[in-house]
Parts: C-alpha cells; structure tokens; sequence
C-alpha cells in the first residue's frame, strides 16, 4: 500500500488570487499583514512544505519496500540455515532443535488419525402400530 501524495486545493486558489490581486496594485498592502508580500511568502513556504511532504512520502515507500524485500530474504536465509543444520545433523538430532527446528518424532503431523470412537448401538422399540377397524375406531394390530 504505498502513501498518496498530495496537492493543495489551497495554494492553487491563492495562486490565482495573488495574480488577482496584483492587477490592482503589484505591491498592494491593506494593512495589518495584509499584504502581497505576505501573500506571496505564505504562499510559498506552504507549496515548499507540501514538496518537502511530498518528498518524504516518496522516501517512506522506498524505504517500505527496501524492508519488506530484507525481510523476505532474512527469511529464506534462515530456512536455509536451519535445513543446513538438518542436512549435516539430521532432523532428528539436538543439533537441530537447538537451531530451532522441531523434531518429527512426537510432532502432531506424524500422528495417526484419532480413533473414532465406537457407536454404542442403543435398544429401539417399536412404536405400536395403530389402524382403524373400518368402523372409524382404533384398534391394536
């Protein structure tokens, strides 16, 4: 997932409005720090910040994906290291539990499904069975 960069709806706007404002006075100033100058500093110290933001971004996914592939190859070369231990020491030895490895001997993978236990079968009765005797009244068959 790599960290959107970003503009300023605001500096574009105050862009426009500095070119607007010069063309009624290039060095307009309407009184307490309303000027063009003051303007125009704002203006670029917070498009020089949104650069600098910008930047870092760009910096930060560089340096995300410069961890992400160091890690991966940490990883394959610690796999490899311990089958190395189990190609010299076997899998089975001490050697390779030390190193991290677990040992096949007693490990669940090697288990044997577990038994099922048996069914107990259960007495059935049989239900009685009723029918009418044509008559419209139950009897016992």
């Amino acid at each position: 997932m790599s960290l959107k960069t970003r503009g300023s709806a605001a500096v574009d706007k105050a862009q426009r409005r500095l070119a607007l404002l010069k063309s009624i006075n290039e060095n307009l100033d309407l009184g307490h720090g309303l000027s063009i100058e003051a303007y125009t500093r704002l203006i670029d110290n917070t498009r020089a910040t949104l650069e600098a933001h910008n930047t870092l971004l760009s910096n930060l996914e560089e340096s995300r994906k410069t961890i992400t592939q160091m890690d991966k190859t940490l990883s394959e070369l610690s796999e490899r290291m311990l089958t190395g231990v189990a190609t010299v020491y076997g899998r089975n030895s001490m050697e390779y539990s030390k190193a991290g490895g677990s040992s096949r001997k007693g490990s669940n993978s090697q288990k044997s499904i577990s038994q099922i236990p048996s069914v107990v079968a259960l007495p059935t009765t049989q239900p009685t069975q009723t029918a009418t005797n044509g008559k419209g009244r139950l009897s016992n068959v």
